[in-house]
């Protein structure tokens, strides 16, 4: 979130100070020809787009880097974030997990709970290590075949 802060915050300025200065056209891929005017909304949008992300970004900067961010399993229940900035833990009973899975998307790695109530996704980050991600997988669908059983 910091590097896309100062990378967008770059941004934001160029296009704000091309936007400014500007008295040429431009040509976007050979495909969109703008006159001078176009050209430079063209740029004040890009700026305030570029801005938007650093409104966004700077604060959950800050949520990440305060907030606390614990996966707790007991024997009754799972207490994780909902999503990587909430700032309330999701607890689920283990008799209310209907399934678990894995599941792996451009090298992130998640654990899929669906319980009575939704869905809960833990994201590997949120652990220390891969080794602590697959301890926690395997000892929740241990816990939840118990919890099932009796």
């Amino acid at each position: 979130m910091l590097f896309g802060s100062v990378f967008f915050g770059a941004i934001a300025l160029f296009m704000g100070r091309n936007a400014m200065v500007n008295e040429r056209g431009l040509i976007i891929n050979g495909l969109i020809h703008l006159e001078p005017s176009g050209a430079t909304i063209f740029y004040w949008c890009m700026a305030a787009l570029s801005a938007v992300f650093v409104v966004v970004a700077v604060p959950a900067f800050f949520v990440g880097l305060l907030s606390s961010q614990h996966v707790i399993l007991t024997s009754t229940e799972i207490s994780a974030p909902k999503f990587g900035f909430s700032g309330k833990a999701t607890v689920v009973k283990l008799s209310d997990i209907k399934s678990l899975s894995v599941q792996e998307i451009q090298k992130e790695r998640f654990l899929n709970i669906q319980h009575a109530n939704g869905n809960l996704s833990i994201n590997a980050s949120f652990l220390p290590d891969k080794a602590a991600f697959e301890e926690l997988c395997s000892t929740l669908a241990e816990r939840v075949s118990v919890q099932a059983r009796g």
